[in-house]
């Protein structure tokens, strides 16, 4: 069979500088956030997490809140490791939310020039959730300077998960904020935070079923189509003490969030811990979902150089999701509207699935259990017979399943999903692979 070459090439918001040349797994944090510097233990354990992040498979790490002098020990190790930092110093710059810069001067200038010698340092996080009017302009004005002074630099920040909480849950408040930050902060990419295992919307038995997470992927994903500018998806990497519904965490469930972003057409995925989940709190080790996290980041991985040349049509759920939910008003595709696949009978329960293209009019096809307990047997019937491959989670490359098939039935573990290309039938079965060109 013949195997095929096609050029895939950097993306980004075409009125910056920067560009993204590979899909992304980062942290967000792997230092004892919150700690003070106090003894030589805190930047052994900082020491070790950092190691442990880049173990794990992550590209890139944080400094969130750090202490300035942990952040630093963070960038320092990550150096030695040959290791990528996307740096933040709120002592310095920036701030969260909507309260007030932390620091009584911005001196997002004097971190920049202070940090340049690391050749770890490959991005600042600007300010993390803006949400204020004169948040989103001083966001803004950080962007520009720093595009302008170190446009190899990512300029990065992250857009709140919670807006509808100040708009006193208003449900249709999501997409006209989103706006606002892509039209003021005219981002290099647009990436937003949602953990919903533990809020006050979680009932386990619905598992992910009820969660604003959908919608609010959903308008990052048309506003990020409509602007011309990449999303990236944080997902939630552990049990958090602010939730306040007890449960137990089950990694699954991180799998199935870190997928949903995929599914929706995500260039990046960070996961959120709060020094804990693939880290042990203790040592700054392992910690109890390090395997588990590895082989995600593994399989991101060899997705990823064909994620990188997709471009997301559609995301088609089950009933079972948000029925009749306001926030999903506008925004839910009927499965009728599928391309690929037959439509006479309904998607199974807690199935969602996506269809993307390339440049080259190559169409792709997504399927995620959304069931992060239980394993699938999921059948799908095609809408025209097709040769369909699989995209392998263990080396990227395609592998032919169906030749000439009318249908598939596929075994799905929890909280997964897979990637196929559908071929029409009529054309010469090949496979095919996409190589970087700049």
């Amino acid at each position: 069979m013949e195997h095929k070459l096609f050029a895939r090439y950097p993306i980004g918001n075409p009125r910056r500088k920067w560009r993204q040349d590979n899909f992304l797994s980062r942290s967000s944090n792997p230092g004892p956030r919150g700690l003070s510097p106090q003894s030589e233990l805190t930047f052994r354990k900082t020491r070790r997490a950092v190691k442990t992040a880049f173990d794990a498979g992550f590209d890139m790490i944080g400094t969130g809140w750090s202490e300035s002098q942990i952040a630093m020990e963070i960038v320092r190790t990550a150096e030695r490791y040959g290791g990528k930092v996307l740096f933040t110093d709120f002592s310095r710059f920036g701030g969260m939310g909507n309260k007030n810069v932390f620091c009584p001067t911005n001196d997002f200038e004097g971190a920049m020039k202070d940090t340049e010698k690391w050749n770890s340092v490959q991005g600042y996080c600007l300010w993390d959730e803006p949400i204020l009017p004169e948040h989103l302009e001083e966001v803004r004005r950080m962007y520009d300077y720093c595009e302008r002074t170190r446009p190899h630099m990512l300029p990065y920040t992250v857009v709140n998960p919670d807006y509808h909480k100040l708009c006193l849950w208003q449900d249709n408040a999501y997409a006209p904020y989103i706006e606002k930050c892509l039209s003021v902060i005219d981002p290099v990419q647009i990436d937003f935070d949602y953990y919903p295992i533990g809020r006050l919307e979680y009932d386990p038995t619905l598992q992910l079923d009820n969660t604003t997470m959908w919608s609010d992927l959903e308008i990052v994903r048309r506003a990020s189509q409509k602007h011309q500018t990449p999303f990236w998806f944080c997902y939630q990497g552990q049990r958090f003490a602010f939730h306040k519904i007890h449960y137990i965490f089950r990694f699954p469930m991180a799998r199935a969030m870190a997928y949903a972003g995929i599914l929706h057409g995500a260039k990046a995925l960070t996961v959120y811990t709060s020094f804990g989940g693939y880290i042990d709190p203790t040592t700054g080790g392992k910690g109890v979902y390090f395997e588990e996290q590895k082989k995600l980041n593994a399989e991101i991985h060899a997705l990823g150089n064909t994620l990188m040349a997709l471009e997301c049509l559609r995301v088609i759920h089950d009933d079972s999701l948000l029925p009749d939910h306001p926030s999903m008003e506008g925004l839910r595709t009927p499965f009728a509207e599928s391309e690929l696949l037959n439509t006479d009978r309904p998607l199974t329960r807690r199935i969602s699935i996506s269809e993307h293209k390339d440049a080259y009019g190559h169409k792709y096809l997504m399927v995620l259990n959304r069931d992060y307990d239980n394993p699938q047997l999921v059948s799908l019937t095609m809408k025209k017979p097709s040769h369909i491959y699989e995209v392998s989670k263990e080396d990227g490359e395609e592998r032919f399943i169906f030749e000439t098939a009318g249908y598939m039935t596929l075994d799905f573990a929890p909280g997964d999903l897979r990637l196929f290309r559908i071929q029409p039938a009529e054309e010469e079965p090949y496979t095919m692979e996409y190589y970087l060109d700049k």
